[in-house]
């Protein structure tokens, strides 16, 4: 009973990541769209995904301490060599599941950090273009006095906020 208990909840665990891995690929493609809003709406329903994954990882543990009868290792492998004939064969096929869904979900998780990051990186190149660069010159004040970067005066604000 506690091997069926057990095969259920890798199931279910496994059926999260492939959810989850289904919103990355979302994710990847609002990203290329530059689509902010359904972005946001997105990365609410995988924190949702996220908070199932730790309690059904919870459970998980649970059925994987009553099945070995030990806290030492709680894995998968361990289960598998543990296990006997058809619960055996259900654990490995689970146990490649989650290797091929955990891959690609790397996978699409890399490619979304790349493309944040050049995202990032273009507003940071915008931001630095709206700015005016001040420039170093050898040139003094007339009056001799040198000006210090702290000076309030001498800031220049993306902002207008005379208006």
């Amino acid at each position: 009973m506690v091997a069926e208990n057990l095969i259920h909840t890798l199931e279910k665990l496994l059926q999260l990541h492939q959810n989850l891995y289904q919103v990355a690929l979302q994710k990847t493609d609002y990203l290329k769209e530059n689509n902010v809003d359904k972005l946001k709406e997105l990365l609410k329903k995988e924190q949702m995904f996220v908070q199932a994954i730790k309690q059904v990882e919870a459970e998980r543990i649970q059925y994987t301490v009553e099945f070995l009868g030990t806290e030492d290792e709680v894995s998968l492998s361990a289960c598998i060599d543990k296990a006997e004939g058809d619960n055996k064969q259900k654990l490995e096929e689970i146990a490649r599941e989650f290797a091929s869904i955990m891959d690609k979900l790397k996978a699409v998780n890399q490619l979304n950090r790349d493309l944040t990051n050049q995202a990032l990186q273009f507003v940071s190149l915008s931001l630095d273009m709206l700015m005016p660069q001040q420039s170093i010159s050898n040139y003094q004040r007339p009056d001799g006095k040198v000006s210090q970067a702290g000076d309030l005066k001498n800031r220049q604000s993306i902002f207008d906020s005379q208006a």
